[in-house]
């Protein structure tokens, strides 16, 4: 498929070779990497809502704590902190000698407006109801933050962990186009559709990072024309690369190939107040319709965990479902039977078209789906149109996303909440309300296991959605590129890369 398409492409790659030539020479000083699409059409920390978006401000602000390639919530703007024994009062110590890119010294203040502005309906945070636990947020001197909850929360340091500071006064207009963060990098300039160029923050308070002087994060729409520009050296880094690309350069030196868990749950996502899957038969003969195994084999080239509920594996809460729901396909129809459609079930299955990967994961459902009594089609749909008609509007029947892993299980299963606004999937089970409400006064992991617990299983024996797999993140590297980590979390960072001539 891979040389079919080479001359099919070659104009683009033509048009791409004109278009950052003169970046094409590779330099010790500078990394290229390649990326899908533009952020969305703002870069505010606060108001962003893509992944893509996040894994570049990774680069340019930072938070109070932040988790680890190992998985573990570190100190970063602060020091340290401590928490009260009711586990309502956390205070934060600050970093000394911390600048933001526009020269302004880094302090609680700016801690305690940048937690306010989320909390600001006006602000359009998309999670600001995680934080209604936030009865105050204060400073006690220039360098302590102290935060004081309505009550115990047990994910509370996940969520300062997602919350970039930016400085006291900026504003949305600021900060829409523009970065004004204490991270390793500056935004030099967006170019939109083009690219994003980040410089070196030579204040950055991390002695001795990040060892690059430039970055420039190219959007190259199509996986054939990235694969194209490593070859050709004018990119050097292609994250999150498709499975299907890797034989291209596994056995050549002059290329790195990096694998871990993606720490995403990809999911076919069904609309359980919406014909056909408001009918619990209908959702039970889809689980027993499609083949996990299969279709990470078709898809991803075996490079995948299949995925029975919506955490991770490599989640401490995770919980093993995989006999609730044996790939049967005759027992799917004889469901559907059951649920009033002898001769077919017909539904769409809508898909960003920023996402090949899970565009083939549908088709590849699709197949199976219709061997098994169904009569389902795909719809490509754009980006934005998928997030106002799908996750906003909830207008679709059944669509395939990845949710992007959490550093608290918490924060991957509160959208399941009757009544917030990111339960696209419309699951209304009063229960579950109940088990994620009681598993946040729990602090101790031993002891919240069985509140989590119960929540998968409320979600699987109600088979509300489809869990596919959790792929592995690739990344191809030039070989002259070195420092590359790849996160629990979707960032690309980029502070300890290093590049050789």
């Amino acid at each position: 498929m891979f040389i079919k398409s080479r001359y099919r492409i070659m104009a683009i790659l033509l048009s791409l070779l004109f278009v950052i030539s003169g970046f094409a020479l590779p330099q010790s000083h500078r990394v290229q990497i390649a990326i899908p699409s533009d952020p969305a059409e703002t870069i505010d920390p606060h108001r962003a809502t893509g992944a893509l978006t996040f894994e570049i401000l990774y680069n340019l602000y930072e938070a109070l704590l932040e988790v680890n390639p190992a998985g573990e919530l570190v100190p970063v703007l602060a020091r340290s902190y401590t928490v009260s024994e009711d586990g309502r009062e956390y205070r934060f110590f600050l970093k000394d000698n911390v600048v933001f890119h526009n020269g302004k010294a880094f302090s609680a203040s700016d801690v305690v407006y940048s937690f306010q502005r989320i909390l600001n309906p006006e602000t359009g945070y998309p999670k600001a109801s995680n934080y209604r636990v936030v009865e105050s947020v204060s400073s006690e001197d220039d360098a302590t933050v102290v935060f004081r909850l309505k009550q115990t929360y047990a994910p509370f340091l996940a969520l300062v962990s997602k919350i970039y500071i930016v400085p006291e006064g900026a504003t949305k207009e600021q900060l829409d186009s523009s970065a004004i963060g204490t991270g390793p990098f500056m935004l030099k300039e967006w170019l939109r559709d083009q690219y994003l160029h980040l410089i070196k923050n030579d204040r950055y308070h991390q002695e001795g990072l990040p060892y690059l002087d430039e970055a420039f994060f190219r959007i190259i729409p199509d996986e054939n024309s990235r694969l194209i520009a490593i070859q050709s050296g004018i990119i050097d880094v292609i994250p999150k690369a498709d499975a299907s690309s890797l034989y291209e350069f596994e056995r050549n030196p002059d290329y790195v190939i990096l694998k871990a868990p993606m720490n995403l749950v990809q999911v076919l996502a069904l609309n359980n107040q919406k014909p056909p899957f408001d009918r619990l038969e209908v959702r039970q003969a889809l689980q027993y319709a499609i083949d996990r195994d299969l279709c990470i084999d078709l898809v991803a080239e075996g490079f995948a965990k299949p995925l029975y509920t919506h955490l991770p594996p490599e989640d401490y809460f995770y919980r093993d479902f995989s006999k609730r729901y044996p790939y049967d396909p005759n027992t799917a129809k004889e469901l559907l039977k059951k649920a009033g459609y002898p001769n077919g079930c017909p539904f769409t299955i809508q898909i960003a078209q920023l996402y090949p990967f899970h565009i083939r994961t549908g088709e590849v459902i699709i197949q199976m789906l219709n061997e098994a009594g169904f009569k389902a089609d795909l719809q490509i749909v754009e980006w934005s149109k998928w997030l106002s008609d799908v996750y906003g509007a909830r207008e679709y029947e059944a669509t395939v996303i990845g949710h992007v892993g959490e550093a608290d299980p918490y924060l991957l299963l509160d959208r399941f909440y009757q009544n917030s606004n990111r339960n696209y999937m419309n699951v209304f089970i009063p229960e579950i309300d109940r088990l994620l409400d009681a598993s946040l006064a729990v602090s101790d992991p031993e002891k919240r296991l069985p509140f989590i617990h119960n929540i998968l299983e409320e979600l699987v024996e109600n088979a509300v959605a489809f869990w596919v797999m959790e792929p592995e993140e690739i990344v191809i590297l030039s070989s002259k590129v070195s420092g590359w980590v790849i996160y629990p979390v979707y960032v690309d960072a980029l502070k300890t890369v290093r590049k050789t001539n």
